[in-house]
């Protein structure tokens, strides 16, 4: 048999309130998008009690602070309510949602038709920017008669149809006496091709399902009472393995940047480098000074995953803590620990590692400036020395025209005439005229290239 007694099931949804460095503009679109997930009655109200800059836990709605629903519609009469709050830099919402019957035993199949409730009629077809969790309760009947796990496992297949029980099973406990069971599957699916993300699940695959089978309704009453615990202890759980998904991102982005710089270096290594031009050179120093900036922020935010991971993992250990002492003697949520031995040995780890890793990439960064900059300033030093030698030279040589260009030696003359004048078959009148410029350019010539020998050979000889 797989019937239970008033079946209900909450989601616990987490949306981004305002993610490090965002703007107040960013902050209104994430406002936006946790508002369309609740009914216009309370949109207008919602965030006046959300204006502390920094806030742990803050119910949104208040007098009263839920927001109930009823609908009567068949197979299944349906109850409810939203209970929306702010954790920290995020939103929270609670949707509860039960069949309208107390006492009749109702079919596991049930959980379908109150998924499609929550996610098509209360949140309109809205999804989680941060995590979920799903959460299955209610009463066995004649709880002596059946097989818990049957029951828990039948529920979880109408509420996602297709999926492994055998393979999702984390564990099972106790909880003030009923059967609690942790289902889950979680993976990264980031691919080579992505850049950007515009949603949690761009990035990762993360399901999340508590089944809790109470054996008798004062139980199911008394746990009714843990759902301001659970709001928290799912929050910090989806808030690591969100960290966890954008650190992924951020190692894909820097690892791509690491890739332009040794691109850069093979680019000057390989090639001839008498062959290399100032312009080439200069290009890849702009490419690699312009990849320093964004690789140093996203260094930066890859640490802050680590901080924030570090710091929801310590408040997640803390809380279930809380719940286990709350819940007394009869209860047994150890199991639930293995997911901060996960986060820590794991996600905790691989962050902190890679972040030790991607560090060193600011020192290739730095190699690769210098070692460019120092091309850049020595063809420029050179081209400076070579127009400051024509310039020298070009002044020696119209300096010694100003010294001996006036007056030719004598015979110089004769000979210049000669030459022009004869030889070449230059007009009388234009005869002395030529005489001094060829003599001058004479002049210029020598004085130039006996300046040049100077440059050329005089360091050579100290």
């Amino acid at each position: 048999m797989t019937e239970i007694i008033y079946p209900t099931l909450d989601l616990f949804l987490y949306d981004l309130r305002n993610g490090a460095g965002d703007t107040h503009e960013e902050m209104e679109k994430n406002r936006e998008v946790f508002l369309k997930k609740l009914p216009e009655s309370v949109r207008p109200i919602l965030f006046q009690f959300d204006s502390d800059f920094e806030a742990e836990y803050v119910e949104l709605l208040v007098k009263p602070k839920h927001k109930r629903f009823v609908s009567n519609e068949e197979p299944y009469p349906v109850e409810g309510y939203y209970y929306p709050v702010r954790l920290g830099d995020t939103y929270g919402l609670l949707v509860d949602c039960s069949v309208n019957n107390q006492t009749d035993p109702q079919p596991a199949e049930c959980f379908a038709a109150l998924k499609a409730d929550i996610e098509q009629k209360r949140l309109n077809n809205q999804v989680a920017t941060i995590g979920q969790t799903w959460m299955i309760s209610g009463q066995v009947p004649n709880a002596d008669n059946y097989s818990i796990e049957n029951l828990a496992k039948a529920c979880y297949q109408a509420l996602m149809p297709g999926l492994s029980w055998e393979q999702d099973l984390e564990d099972k406990g106790q909880f003030l006496g009923a059967n609690i069971f942790e289902l889950s599957r979680y993976r990264v699916k980031i691919s080579e091709s992505t850049t950007s993300a515009t949603s949690i699940q761009d990035i990762q695959e993360n399901l999340h399902v508590i089944i809790i089978l109470y054996p008798h309704e004062d139980a199911a009453r008394k746990g009714a009472k843990f759902y301001y615990d659970w709001i928290r202890l799912f929050y910090y759980r989806h808030k690591i393995l969100w960290c966890y998904g954008q650190s992924r991102l951020l190692k894909q982005s820097l690892r791509k940047y690491l890739a332009i710089i040794q691109n850069s270096i093979k680019f000057y290594r390989k090639g001839n480098k008498r062959e290399l031009n100032l312009k080439q050179i200069s290009y890849q120093l702009e490419l690699v000074q312009e990849t320093l900036n964004p690789y140093s922020i996203e260094l930066t935010y890859l640490d802050f995953q680590i901080h924030a991971i570090d710091i929801n993992l310590g408040n997640y250990k803390k809380r279930l803590e809380t719940i286990a002492k709350k819940a007394g003697a009869d209860s047994e949520l150890e199991f639930m620990q293995e997911f901060s031995a996960l986060a820590e040995n794991k996600y905790l780890l691989q962050i902190t590692k890679d972040s030790d890793n991607l560090k060193l990439g600011l020192s290739l960064i730095d190699s690769a400036i210098n070692t460019l900059r120092s091309r850049v300033e020595v063809d420029e030093a050179e081209r400076d020395s070579i127009f400051q030698n024509a310039v020298a030279i070009l002044g020696v040589g119209f300096g010694a025209i100003t010294l001996f260009g006036d007056l030719p030696p004598e015979g110089v003359d004769d000979a210049v005439t000669h030459i022009v004048g004869n030889s070449l078959h230059v007009p009388e009148p234009w005869v002395q005229p030529t005489t001094t410029f060829v003599y001058n350019l004479g002049i210029t010539i020598l004085a130039g290239a006996l300046t040049w020998l100077v440059i050329r050979f005089w360091p050579r000889s100290r």
